[in-house]
């Protein structure tokens, strides 16, 4: 109920029940007063009639005079009855009116029920005693007085009534003005409108609360502003390569489903996948922050390059190694002309400067008719079959074997079959005690064929495609659990989105932890943060449930999606881990330490620890320690290294 109408109906019971007991007594003294009339009338009446008809009641024929007289009285219709008896008691004169006066109605007559007193008179004729006279004023009189006042007093008192209501409203309707306009105010802060309140309370205190509000509003459309900019700003980056400033991987997926759908001018064109072979052999011998350049001037290459197509050309930076250029409405031999400038251009960026190639394209031509994993086939084929061309480069139509999803499969099935991977392992450093607090465990694949490593960005697109991420998932799980049964390390274990979602893996995760118990504490679950968006419910259940096996969460890439902040306290994990993408020159980037500043403050005040991923250098080190961040990772403190017992 609101205010008003709660101060309303209180003050309106206060004044019905002032005005009824007012009302009440007023009637109750009115009958008072006129029963006091009604006495001294019959009493007056008693006397002078007795006085009066005293001297005829003595005469032989004076009773018929008295009669008379009587009658002259009675007949003016004020007394109920007036009698006249002997000494003996015997009716001399007998005058009776039973009748009511028939403007007064009955119910008023019964509830007031007057009823006047009787008067007595001695008739004494000298010093002897002729008889006694009595006489009762008729309540008629009475009823008719008070009715008359009644009605009187009720239009008096219901227009008093109403006019103190109608005043006490208009009062009620200016106390709760500026509680009106604050809430109103308050609703409109909610729904993004940050106008003043201009209106005056004419009290200081509610002066007060107008003022307050006007400020929170200034200061809620200011920080709304700020944050607005911010996310417009993440969100740019949520498509965006911090290092090369190329689109991501999103932004490709994004880019090719909007061509394949029919609605672009031109849907029909090449992708090329150019793949840096030797990036991580840079990363290993020259360190990584030779790999990050590296990287630069290959982006920079491309830019400088593409650039002097006639036409529109795109580029992504889809994974660590792989860039894709997407070129439309060329003939092929142009394409082949433009592969053989990429490729002699971006082999002389490498700094191994040993000769040999470290640039490999597959190109893929695509159209409408065609699916986006279908062209992602033709493309993954070509790539592989350019490592054993001269050239460095290879065409999916010159190719008489696609792989297509199912040699994916027979590849996937044949890792799964072996239960056999490469377990590496990168620690997450507390930099105030320079010590592990745990390991991140990454498995790495090789193919039965050549025995060289499955890239990654091959395999989890090629896994997810096949739906085989749960089963992907479920062999690395087992590999660490049973390395975990000969170590005193704390392990982390990646779990994919596509895991998270699937209800057997999950069923199978939580049995295997069960039949365990021992090594759960030394367990930490990674989780990312995007699966608090696309799979909340079973992200929170899975992640209560570990932690009551007695498992550590975390939540890694937090920051990407700021969405997932909502699901921090569902799930209250024990560390998040902040986007590289955040970490990275954050001593040289205001608005991402403002940023990440904002995060930590959310993380910490649910008692979260904080971990920072992809710590290159440093300088990098030392912002996120000075920001109060005790947990680091990244090639600057150790790179993967496999994993020994």
């Amino acid at each position: 109920m609101k205010l008003s109408t709660q101060l309303s109906t209180s003050l309106l019971v206060f004044l019905i029940l002032v005005f009824a007991g007012s009302f009440i007594i007023n009637v109750k003294l009115t009958r008072e007063y006129v029963n006091e009339q009604l006495a001294t009338h019959a009493q007056d009446t008693a006397t002078s009639l007795g006085l009066s008809i005293t001297p005829y009641l003595a005469e032989p024929n004076g009773i018929a005079t008295a009669e008379t007289m009587v009658n002259a009285i009675f007949d003016r219709g004020f007394y109920q009855y007036i009698t006249v008896t002997d000494m003996e008691g015997n009716m001399l004169i007998e005058r009776r009116n039973p009748n009511t006066m028939s403007t007064v109605p009955e119910w008023f007559t019964n509830i007031v029920n007057v009823t006047p007193p009787e008067e007595t008179t001695e008739l004494n004729s000298g010093w002897t005693m002729a008889g006694q006279l009595v006489v009762q004023s008729h309540p008629g009189l009475a009823n008719q007085t008070l009715w008359e006042s009644v009605k009187q007093s009720a239009l008096m008192f219901f227009a008093a009534f109403v006019l103190a209501y109608i005043v006490l409203l208009l009062i009620i309707s200016a106390i709760t003005k500026p509680l009106r306009i604050v809430v109103s105010k308050i609703n409109d802060i909610q729904n993004q409108k940050f106008s003043h309140i201009s209106y005056t309370p004419f009290t200081k205190e509610l002066h007060f609360i107008t003022t307050a509000v006007n400020k929170l509003s200034s200061s809620v459309e200011a920080m709304f502003k700020e944050l607005t900019q911010k996310v417009e700003h993440f969100k740019a980056q949520a498509y965006e390569d911090s290092l090369t400033g190329f689109s991501n991987r999103s932004a490709f997926t994004r880019h090719m489903n909007a061509l394949l759908s029919g609605t672009a001018a031109n849907d029909e064109g090449y992708i090329i996948i150019a793949r840096l072979a030797h990036l991580n052999m840079i990363n290993t011998t020259l360190g990584a922050q030779e790999g990050d350049t590296y990287v630069s001037n290959v982006a920079n290459t491309l830019t400088t390059l593409t650039k002097e197509f006639p036409e529109k050309t795109f580029l992504f930076r889809v994974s660590g190694a792989d860039f894709v250029i997407m070129t439309e409405a060329v003939s092929q031999n142009e394409c082949e002309r433009r592969l053989n400038v990429l490729s002699d251009a971006l082999n002389a960026t490498t700094p191994l400067k040993n000769g040999s190639k470290t640039v490999l394209m597959g190109v893929a031509k695509f159209h409408d008719e065609q699916s986006f994993s279908e062209i992602m086939e033709n493309a993954d084929s070509a790539l592989m079959a350019a490592t054993k061309q001269e050239k460095g480069w290879q065409f999916a139509s010159e190719l008489t074997f696609i792989h297509s999803n199912t040699a994916w499969r027979e590849r996937l099935n044949n890792v799964l079959e072996t239960q056999c991977a490469d377990l590496l392992i990168q620690p997450v450093m507390n930099v105030k005690e320079n010590s592990p607090t745990y390991f991140e465990a990454f498995a790495r694949f090789k193919d039965k064929d050549t025995g060289g490593i499955i890239p990654m960005s091959q395999l989890i697109p090629a896994s997810e495609r096949l739906n085989l991420i749960p089963e992907v998932d479920k062999l690395v799980v087992s590999l660490v659990l049973s390395k975990l049964t000969e170590t005193t390390r704390d392990i982390a274990i990646n779990i994919a989105n596509a895991s998270i979602a699937s209800a057997p893996f999950q069923e199978w995760l939580v049995n295997s932890l069960r039949n365990n118990p021992d090594l759960c504490k030394k367990l930490v679950i990674e989780v990312e943060d995007s699966a608090l968006i696309h799979h909340k419910t079973q992200a929170v259940s899975l992640a209560k449930t570990l932690i009551a096996l007695g498992c550590r969460i975390t939540i890694e890439h937090f920051g990407d999606n700021l969405a997932s902040l909502t699901g921090l306290r569902a799930i209250h994990p024990h560390f998040v881990k902040v986007s590289g993408k955040l970490t990275k020159g954050l001593h040289t980037d205001k608005d991402n330490l403002l940023f990440v500043s904002s995060l930590l403050s959310v993380a910490r005040s649910l008692n979260i620890k904080v971990i920072a991923e992809l710590v290159e250098n440093e300088a990098e080190s030392m912002a996120l320690t000075q920001a109060d961040v005790q947990f680091q990772q990244g090639y600057y403190f150790a790179k993967p290294t496999l994993w020994h017992v």
